[in-house]
Parts: structure tokens; sequence; C-alpha cells
């Protein structure tokens, strides 16, 4: 295959590289332009050290995990779900543009690095089978995937979902966790005495993450760490 045809087919392939995922004004490298780049709303000091959540200054616990989200020992995000992000995101999980989880997995990697996290697997926020036909895909097990290559850590497919739910985007906390009840089954014998690190796309309410870091737990893990591409604050759209 000639040069030319070889570039040309990968212009085709990887798009993503040639115009901004936000916006989709041309880019010579990276995945967004200039202007875009400067919106994304990185998690920094300023936030919980509990959820990870975005908060007005360096706090223990928020008002948003304070005696509710207590059987994972920490959750980490690198970015509040505000736009861009959030648009990425959602493009990622509901219109298979799968090419993003390179991205989001490298900042993922970036953030593992940071914290110096501390596991032995990686597990994911399962899927029914159901709902992962219709889709296609379960966006939070590629991510997992690609960050175990990164890390060198393995994927525990150690969590299945076994009742289809109701979907969570309109519900509250209460009613996500009287949702997720009874939902998901863990094998014991691959999570005792284990330190998990769970991943998922977004770090919303924390129902999800708090309900099967409840059922890990019980299955006698050691410790479990959330770890989501991005998490919604109460204090979004405000100035801190």
């Amino acid at each position: 295959m000639s040069n030319f045809l070889k570039k040309l087919l990968d212009r085709a392939l990887f798009y993503d590289r040639w115009t901004c995922n936000a916006c989709g004004d041309e880019i010579f490298s990276g995945y967004f332009c200039s202007r875009c780049q400067e919106k994304i709303k990185y998690i920094g000091e300023n936030s919980c050290s509990h959820c990870g959540r975005v908060t007005p200054y360096p706090i223990n616990f928020c008002d948003s995990c304070i005696e509710k989200n207590v059987f994972f020992d920490r959750a980490l995000s690198v970015f509040d779900y505000q736009p861009p992000i959030s648009d990425l995101i959602q493009n990622f999980k509901y219109k298979n543009k799968r090419y993003l989880a390179t991205y989001f997995t490298e900042e993922l990697y970036l953030l593992c690095k940071a914290k110096n996290l501390d596991f032995d697997i990686i597990t994911f926020v399962p899927m029914h089978e159901e709902r992962q036909k219709e889709r296609g895909y379960n966006q939070a097990e590629i991510l997992a995937n690609k960050l175990s290559l990164k890390l060198g850590v393995s994927v525990c497919n150690c969590i299945k979902k076994i009742k289809l739910t109701e979907r969570q985007a309109t519900l509250s906390l209460n009613e996500r966790l009287k949702n997720l009840s009874s939902s998901f089954k863990v094998d014991k014998g691959v999570v005792k005495d284990k330190k998990v690190l769970l991943v998922d796309d977004v770090l919303t309410t924390g129902a999800t993450a708090e309900t099967l870091s409840k059922l890990l737990k019980k299955a006698g893990a050691k410790k479990v760490t959330v770890l989501t591409v991005a998490s919604v604050s109460r204090y979004k759209g405000e100035e801190i």
C-alpha cells in the first residue's frame, strides 16, 4: 500500500486526531482545539478527599457523600462533569464513539499514577446482557480493559448484573438505591482479600458505586477504590 493511501486510510479511521472532538474544527494533533481545551475542567485540589467531587475548598467529606457513600474507601475522577467532557462521555456511551476511550484511558492512567493508587485487580460496572446487546458494548468494560493494558494489572469480570432495572438517569439517590437492590452478584472467590479498582464512566449520585462496593466488601474485598472519567458536582456551574 502506498504511503498516500495509508495516510488516507488512517485519516478515515482515526478522524478524532483531525477534528476537535468537541466542536469539530480542524486540528492537526491532540483531541481538542485550543478553545475547547481551555473549557475542560480538571478536578484539582478543591475537591472532596472521599468521593473526589469538585468542592469550593479541600474537604474530607462533602455534602454529596457524608453518611451516604460509606462502603467504597475512596473515589476519584479526572474531570468535573461539564461540557465539553460531559458531551464526549455521552457520545462515547450512547453514540458508538468508542475511539474516545483512548483519550479517557490516557487521563485515567495519569490520575492513577499521580495519586499512586494501590490495587490488585481492576473490575468495572457491568451492564445487564439485554442492555449490552442493545448498545453493543459496555463503555466501563472498554475503559477497564484499556487501563489494564497500560497499568499491567489484570481485569476481573467478577460482577454480574442479574436483574434488568429501570434506567438510572432520571432517578433520585434513594430511587437509584432501591432500583439497584438485588441487581448484582459478585464472585466471592476472586475478590476475597483483594484491593479492587472499580471503573466506570461517571459518578453521579454514587448509588451504583456504593451498591457494588458494599457487595465487593461483603465478598471479602480488602479495599475498594472507585475510578471514573468524570463526577457530577452539586457545585456545577458555580464559580469556585
